[in-house]
């Protein structure tokens, strides 16, 4: 699990602005058809999209998203000149290239749909830096069916040069992303007392999301801010879980607490002193293949320094607080859940079933990749996470380590 804080999706080029700026201090952001702070609540009334499509509140998904679908975005961020005239009525902003911007530190984003309902979704997004592909950043979204971090149904681009949808632009065009022509739609949204403008381009057919970009204009209007997200491709992962189901432990309200530590070290020096540190977790609501848990990280000598909201659900391959329990009874050891992942350079599989000395069955999942390994643990009884370990290289020049290690801590 990431040290930087977890964010709601405003698209997904926001994750790149948090770490174009500060990676503790990502900005809470909402999501085209965000739900809110509540999956049962209402949306904000000032999200753009929602307010010129309302019937996104009650469409279904579109048909080729489904559970286990995962995306991935080329990202980036940078402050240039100011494209955006003071008057900004009916003006558009120009749409740079993620590679043009930053071309030497590639940024990619992969966004797994956790759970779907008829009303509802779950992503859960790992921002990945560097030739090397190292997770920096985890961040759990949800939406509408409708709408999700990647898409929106198709049905609304029907009629658009008729029935115009304020305050929203909308342009029908051809785009070209990761090699491939499209027949797209754009749309562009100016706040109206703010100094942010933002742009989504979306396949005309699907809904898909082809392109994302946020301008934000600074103070003396000579410069801004631009973080932009383009796709890559997508694929459906199978994982071991789809159609199971929660279990029966995963109530809101149901408390969970982590020991843990953090430590880096240095190939010249070795290992530094370790942070203590404590997570506590607290499911907040629950469905049938879906929860959502609060976690705040403690450490010991400062208190609480992050608190986040993380999803669980049958679409995530591995991460989750809880997998459905007939289904991990069913792994092998050596069993391959994602043979390699091509963007990102990952593997996942079962790397070790048994019973150690308390005698309670287990299973743990590794995730390789070039330099990091992410390890789950739970407990085949009731499907529990009852320890995980993140290991990646922070930093290539100095070949700085850094690994957390946290443990279920029972009565």
């Amino acid at each position: 699990m990431s040290r930087s804080r977890y964010a709601h999706l405003m698209c997904l080029a926001v994750l790149v602005s948090c770490l174009a700026t500060a990676a503790n201090a990502a900005p809470l952001q909402t999501g085209l058809g965000w739900r809110g702070p509540g999956f049962s609540q209402t949306t904000s009334a000032n999200d753009p999209l929602l307010k010129s499509f309302p019937e996104l509140r009650t469409l279904p998904s579109p048909v080729w998203v489904r559970e286990g679908l995962r995306a991935y975005y080329q990202a980036a961020a940078a402050t240039v000149a100011n494209p955006l005239p003071a008057a900004r009525d009916g003006e558009k902003p120009p749409l740079p290239r993620a590679a043009d911007i930053a071309a030497t530190t590639p940024v990619v984003i992969r966004t797994d749909v956790v759970a779907m309902a008829t009303r509802f979704s779950a992503t859960y997004s790992t921002v990945f830096t560097g030739d090397l592909m190292i997770p920096w950043e985890d961040v759990s979204g949800t939406g509408y069916a409708a709408t999700g971090d990647f898409w929106v149904n198709p049905v609304i681009f029907r009629d658009l040069e008729k029935k115009p949808r304020p305050p929203l632009l909308t342009e029908k065009m051809q785009f070209s992303v990761a090699g491939k022509n499209y027949s797209a739609v754009r749309f562009d949204y100016s706040e109206a007392e703010g100094s942010k403008h933002y742009t989504w381009i979306l396949e005309s057919n699907t809904g898909l999301l082809l392109y994302n970009a946020i301008w934000t204009v600074l103070t003396d209007r000579k410069l801004a801010h631009v973080s932009v997200a383009e796709f890559i491709s997508s694929r459906t992962v199978s994982t071991p879980w789809i159609g199971g189901a929660v279990p029966a432990w995963v109530k809101p309200g149901a408390k969970m607490t982590y020991q843990g530590s953090i430590k880096t070290w240095l190939p010249a020096t070795g290992q530094n002193m370790p942070i203590p540190a404590v997570l506590n977790v607290e499911f907040t609501e629950v469905g049938q293949n879906w929860s959502s848990a609060v976690v705040k990280r403690l450490f010991t000598s400062e208190g609480a320094d992050a608190t986040m909201t993380v999803l669980s659900g049958t679409g995530l391959l591995a991460g989750g607080f809880w997998v459905p329990r007939a289904n991990l009874a069913r792994l092998k050891n050596g069993d391959k859940l994602d043979h390699y992942d091509s963007v990102v350079g990952s593997r996942v599989e079962v790397s070790y079933v048994g019973k150690p000395e308390d005698g309670r069955p287990l299973v743990a999942i590794f995730e390789w990749g070039t330099k990091y390994k992410r390890v789950w643990v739970y407990r085949t009884t009731d499907g529990m996470l009852v320890y995980w370990l993140d290991e990646k290289l922070v930093d290539p020049s100095t070949g700085m380590v850094q690994q957390a290690e946290w443990q279920l801590q029972e009565d």
